[in-house]
């Protein structure tokens, strides 16, 4: 006989559905979406329902059955802790990885960041460090213009990868044309000085004032955090 279903929730002009176990029929990936949706359901998303507990249980089922954008937001959850999940580097890690080897842009973009840092268990890896912003900054994502001032960072310093002024400039270029604030101070300075790029007075002036534009104060330093 066909299972009870448990819960119906109509998102988006389409239903999704959540069993005790698995729906006849059903494929894994359908139950992990299900599951997804109810998460962003119970996390108040939809304006209709707010528990916490029932949204983290079905997001760490979701993330369990390989849903990427789950594991992506389970592993933001350990990254900060809130009021009833501890904050948990080792796991967050485990999360970014699954969720970056999936192809995730935000998730190859973090996982840089944890071999950078050696967070969360990861060893200090510069080349894998390197190896995972250089796969983020290459896509179109919100995270990219981060990992691209990140590449500035290896090859201005060589740090996991041959140190390459002209390289450097090249990425940093990039991540400020691409609206990162941090970047944008760091070419204003570097036009203002000379430094890896023509002495430009009026070019780094602009650039710093792009810096500034829609950022509140201090939120133009060189590590920004990662709120999700």
């Amino acid at each position: 006989m066909p299972s009870r279903i448990t819960a119906r929730l109509i998102l988006g002009g389409w239903v999704a559905v959540v069993a005790g176990v698995s729906l006849p029929g059903a494929r894994a990936g359908d139950d992990a979406a299900a599951a997804y949706a109810m998460a962003r359901h119970y996390s108040g998303l939809t304006g209709a329902a707010l528990d916490r507990r029932k949204s983290f249980d079905y997001m760490r089922k979701a993330a369990e059955l390989g849903h990427g954008p789950a594991q992506v937001d389970l592993a933001f959850i350990y990254y900060n802790g809130n009021d009833r999940v501890a904050k948990d580097l080792a796991q967050a890690f485990r999360l970014f990885g699954k969720a970056a080897a999936g192809g995730s842009a935000i998730a190859q973009c973090m996982l840089g960041d944890f071999y950078k840092k050696g967070l969360g268990g990861a060893p200090r890896d510069d080349k894998e460090a390197f190896k995972w912003h250089r796969l983020a900054a290459a896509r179109d994502d919100r995270c990219s213009p981060r990992s691209q001032y990140e590449l500035y960072l290896a090859y201005a310093a060589g740090r996991g990868v041959p140190r390459d002024t002209r390289t450097a400039v090249a990425w940093l270029e990039r991540a400020a044309q691409a609206g990162n604030p941090v970047a944008q101070a760091r070419l204003g300075r570097a036009y203002l000085e000379g430094d890896g790029v023509p002495l430009n007075l009026e070019q780094g002036k602009a650039w710093l004032k792009k810096s500034r534009e829609g950022v509140a104060p201090h939120d133009d330093e060189e590590e920004d955090a990662h709120d999700h």
